[in-house]
């Protein structure tokens, strides 16, 4: 029944009409508790009398309420009274896309950041599970500031009239044969996807081929697919060949193949995900892919949010100047002025903390290649050329003294004894920042970062707890209060604090995001400050931090700033944010800042896929650079799962075709996804993963349809490494205190309860099951070094014959089954080994044979094995590190990778009060 001006629904006054559709009724009204105007879709009277369509719309609603992203338009809750039933929506004002596209083609900028925010909308529903079904103009409205609202999000889904009882409500068509007698198509047919047309399931890249349409439809100006009748709709949609000829001229090639990608009728072969589109319009909205005074902002980066105003029945972008990086927020008039140089350094590379500045912000010590050995380059701002600082071979995580005059680092000594386990132990060193030797402060500490305080002590971060020792040398001390048996919690990058007391630190762990602690140095305590990394104060009585957000374009981080009281440990007011993209940042007592842009800082650690024969001859994959880790070659050797850290504190899984050339992501639900394994029939992908719920092992279809589902559940860390009983059982890397490891083995039927296959007092890891399934190989150090050993299968007990010989790690059999592969590591290099075998009686090496020898990917101590055999098992897949230089990377042209910033004090005070 309509509702006219004054019908009240619980505590809403309805003021007006904003339209009817198949979906229900939806009208314009004030909540009379929260003085605030909203929509409310009066849904349709079938709801009201059937409770089977009430339970699974109050299911769905639940979920729908639960998104909460800048470009989603917000479900505040659900009212009834009487016969009436509504959802209470965000009330959106602005145009829709389709009243803008109805005025003709939308300009080519305006439609690309348009589209991005659509994407970024997509992108964030996704990742909660939610898909829309019904993504077009009509459900997109831009408010008058240029902001995207997404309309209607899963609300096909929710008001579904299909039976409650489906098998899989999930998946289930979204054009039934219930929908259609009740003259509503659960989907609008110009936008549906093929699989929606035919009514079959659907998963995420149903939007994606919508949204191909919407941004087709904004550029052209008219519909992709029309037609007299919806069957003459449905039947272009699944038939009619694909024809772009009426994008305007000037479209940029990224936007044609992005178009191409979406609207692949072959789900398989259709674009994955939102992350990608995204990625894609990052790269059509770079300055160089538009036309001239088409309305974006030239100066603006790609990936950058921008402000769109809206005049009249006209659209038009905002200019927004930018220097290098654009800054959040306008900087406030100051007295000092404020300058912003990019500061170009050749040869540098990057990792954790990759540069400090000196107190006086003179100088820059920062962690460079010369002669292909990495060390400290220290560069004078007074100065255009970087010098090397002798006797810093192998450095990295440069810190410095209160004084300036000595300069701290980290220098791997090569492999270690037993009592490292799995944890690398490097020497902690200083040498005079003017020059002269190197001095060793001590040994055997873990690299997570150090800071030199005014008390003339060393504080080392650490795992559960951290380190201390007196700058002049000396053994390491524990500081009261840690747990170093937690072996999931890494405090990492400290910074210590006026007065030497305490230390800000960075708590990494698994499945959490990372926190900010402030940790007592007297007595261990710690307490929590913020979410963040890279916590550090000033002398202005700020704290200034690092924030990763996934709001932005793949996720940024952000630099934030609140006023901190050190006296009480915490922050007197919320923390602003100052400048987004930013990867590694360093002040001077002088007020200069220097920070690098986050994608800038991860560019030196990019790897790439290449293949390598038993010769050594390499033969490069045409994979783009990537973060990746841990490939694994699918059984059929057409497929590879591997892991890629696309943003701070983010892992996924993705699937790369080496014979489509593509990749596509496989994970979604939690923050980090390592360890993949594929199933025997190349099926499904399992993997561990944290942040839902417990952290655990989960596998999901490899093609990523589907849900992951959970396997198991630890408190712990374990890693899923190879199949047993075909594929009845899984043996599984557990990781315990003091990141010790033991082998089990995880039965995939009943309760899946892991039951122990070796555990001894010494750190077993990488097993590998031979092809007949007679002997297990893995690595121990129980002989002082780590050394592959094997032992038959499955009576662990019935003998063990180490095979490795000077140091033995990650072993794998060849598909054969006639030789065992491993990697003898070195500093620099490391040798791929091998060994074959006689089986009968006993097990029998030969002596281990080098095949190559090469800096790939190393992970010397690793949890993971960061290469993999190929089935022919004459090629091996190896991780190839991209090393900076004269055009990539660091220091590479058109890409500043530092931003100085002089008297930023200044502007730091203006834009953060303190109380």
């Amino acid at each position: 029944m309509p509702l006219t001006p004054g019908t009240r629904i619980g505590v809403y006054e309805v003021t007006g009409s904003l339209g009817i559709g198949g979906m229900g009724e939806v009208h314009r009204a004030h909540d009379t508790t929260l003085d605030r105007d909203v929509a409310l879709k009066v849904l349709p009277e079938a709801f009201t009398t059937d409770p089977d369509r009430q339970a699974r719309f109050e299911r769905e609603a639940r979920v729908l309420a639960s998104l909460n992203h800048p470009n989603i338009a917000q479900i505040y809750g659900v009212e009834e009274t009487g016969a009436s039933r509504a959802l209470v929506l965000e009330l959106v004002e602005g145009p829709t896309v389709a009243d803008l596209i109805a005025r003709g083609p939308i300009p080519l900028g305006d439609a690309l950041q348009i589209a991005w925010q659509i994407a970024s909308a997509l992108q964030g529903a996704h990742e909660a599970g939610v898909v829309h079904r019904d993504l077009k103009p009509a459900n997109v409205k831009v408010r008058e500031d240029g902001t995207v609202k997404v309309l209607d999000f899963g609300i096909a889904k929710a008001l579904d009239t299909t039976s409650a009882t489906e098998p899989d409500p999930l998946q289930s068509p979204t054009l039934t044969a219930s929908a259609t007698r009740q003259g509503m198509s659960i989907g609008t047919p110009s936008y549906m996807s093929p699989e929606q047309a035919a009514g079959i399931a659907v998963d995420i890249r149903t939007d994606l081929w919508s949204f191909g349409v919407v941004l087709y439809e904004m550029l052209a100006g008219e519909r992709l697919f029309g037609g007299e009748t919806v069957p003459h709709v449905l039947a272009r949609v699944l038939d009619r060949e694909l024809d772009l000829s009426n994008l305007p001229p000037s479209t940029p090639a990224p936007v044609t193949r992005l178009l191409r990608r979406c609207l692949e009728r072959d789900q398989r072969r259709r674009m994955r995900d939102a992350g990608e589109a995204i990625s894609d319009l990052e790269a059509a909205l770079a300055p160089q892919t538009l036309p001239p005074g088409d309305g974006v902002p030239t100066a603006s980066p790609p990936g950058w949010r921008q402000r769109i105003a809206w005049a009249g029945a006209g659209l038009a972008t905002s200019a927004v100047a930018a220097a290098v990086v654009l800054w959040t927020l306008a900087p406030p008039p100051v007295d000092t002025p404020v300058r912003r140089l990019a500061l170009a350094l050749p040869s540098a590379t990057t990792g954790p903390n990759p540069f400090v500045l000196s107190p006086d912000g003179s100088t820059l010590v920062y962690t460079g290649r010369s002669r292909q050995s990495r060390q400290l380059m220290v560069r004078r701002m007074d100065q255009l050329d970087p010098q090397p600082l002798a006797g810093t071979d192998g450095a990295i995580q440069p810190f410095l003294s209160p004084d300036g005059e000595w300069v701290g680092f980290f220098s791997y000594p090569g492999p270690a004894g037993p009592s490292d386990r799995l944890r690398p132990k490097w020497a902690l060193k200083r040498v005079p920042l003017r020059g002269g030797p190197a001095v060793t402060l001590t040994d055997g500490v873990v690299a997570l970062g150090a800071s030199w305080g005014d008390d003339d002590r060393i504080v080392i971060g650490g795992i559960g707890g951290l380190d201390r020792l007196p700058a002049a040398g000396g053994a390491s001390e524990p500081v009261p209060g840690g747990d170093a048996a937690d072996a999931v919690a890494m405090l990492v990058t400290p910074r210590v604090l006026p007065g030497a007391r305490a230390a800000l630190v960075s708590r990494i762990a698994p499945g959490e995001a990372p926190q900010l602690y402030v940790v007592s140095l007297e007595t261990g305590e710690q307490y929590p400050i913020a979410t963040g990394t890279a916590g550090t104060y000033t002398p202005t009585g700020h704290l200034v931090f690092r924030q990763a957000s996934r709001a932005g374009p793949g996720g940024t981080s952000t630099l934030m700033a609140a006023p901190f009281d050190l006296d009480r440990a915490a922050m007197t007011a919320a923390p602003v944010p100052l400048a987004a993209n930013i990867g590694t940042f360093a002040w001077a007592a002088d007020g200069t800042l220097v920070y690098s842009a986050r994608d800038a800082d991860r560019l030196s650690e990019s790897r790439t896929l290449v293949w390598v024969h038993r010769d050594g001859r390499e033969e490069p994959i045409p994979a783009p650079p990537g973060d990746y880790d841990t490939p694994r070659i699918s059984p059929d050797g057409d497929r590879v799962a591997l892991t890629v850290s696309s943003e701070p504190g983010r892992v996924d899984i993705v699937i790369y075709d080496l014979v489509r050339q593509v990749s596509n992501r496989l994970t979604f639900d939690a923050e980090v996804n390592i360890g993949p394994v594929w199933t025997p029939d190349g099926r499904r992908v399992v993997f561990a993963a944290g942040g839902i719920d417990r952290p655990g092992l989960f596998w999901k279809p490899a093609d990523g349809t589907g849900q992951a589902e959970r396997l198991t559940a630890s408190a712990g860390v374990q890693v899923a490494e190879a199949w047993a009983r075909g594929a009845d059982a899984l043996i599984v890397s557990s990781f315990g205190a003091g990141l010790q490891a033991d082998l089990q083995l995880l039965p995939m039927a009943g309760d899946r309860r892991p039951a122990p296959l070796i555990a001894d007092p010494f750190s077993v890891s990488f097993p590998s099951l031979s092809p007949d399934e007679r002997w297990l190989a893995y690595q121990s150090n129980e002989s002082g070094n780590f050394e592959v050993y094997v032992r038959p299968f499955p009576n662990v007990d019935g003998g063990r014959w180490q095979v490795s010989q000077g140091g033995g790690l990650s072993p794998v059999w060849s598909p054969n089954g006639r030789e065992l592969f491993y990697r003898r590591a070195d500093q620099r290099t490391a040798t791929m080994m091998a060994v074959s075998y006689a089986a009968d009686p006993t097990f029998a090496p030969s002596r281990p044979e080098p095949l190559f020898e090469a800096p790939y990917r190393m992970a010397a101590f690793d949890r993971f094995r960061p290469w993999d055999v190929a089935p022919d098992g004459d090629r091996f897949l190896m991780l190839k590190e991209q090393e900076a230089g004269p055009d990539r990377g660091p220091g590479g042209p058109g890409r500043p990778p530092l931003v100085v910033v002089t008297h930023w004090f200044d502007e730091l005070a203006a834009q953060v009060p303190i109380p």
